[in-house]
């Protein structure tokens, strides 16, 4: 019984159980896990903050992702127009040269035909005079 006196004190606040020193280690116990819930607290909101940040970064990231690819495929899409707009053009210039050589043969078949027209006439003119 006397051990429990030993421990026993009463105070304004009610009973203590806990001698002295014990009752100031448990109170700077206490407080040292007050401190440490209060800055795992805030602790958590930083972590919330900079998720928030973080996701609406993300988003941000996200989206010019989209647009770089959107440019991407419309540059892909241009080139192969510009490909194709090349390869038009050069069958339509294919037919134009081929063109050209036939009306190129074709006038100078109607020029020999002419120039055989003309010396056939002067040699009918020179026959009848």
């Amino acid at each position: 019984m006397t051990a429990v006196k030993d421990h026993l004190s009463v105070e304004k606040d009610g009973i203590r159980l806990l001698p002295p020193e014990k009752l100031e280690q448990a109170q700077a116990l206490q407080e040292d896990c007050n401190e440490f819930i209060t800055k795992a607290k805030n602790f958590q909101e930083i972590v919330t903050e900079f998720m928030q940040v973080m996701d609406a970064k993300q988003s941000v990231i996200d989206a010019q992702k989209l647009r770089t690819i959107g440019l991407g495929n419309k540059v892909l899409g241009q080139e192969e127009v510009r490909k194709r707009k090349q390869r038009e053009l050069r069958a339509t210039l294919n037919e134009r040269k081929a063109e050209l050589e036939r009306l190129t043969a074709q006038h100078e078949s109607l020029a020999r035909v002419a120039q055989e027209q003309k010396a056939l006439i002067e040699r009918l003119q020179n026959n009848e005079a």
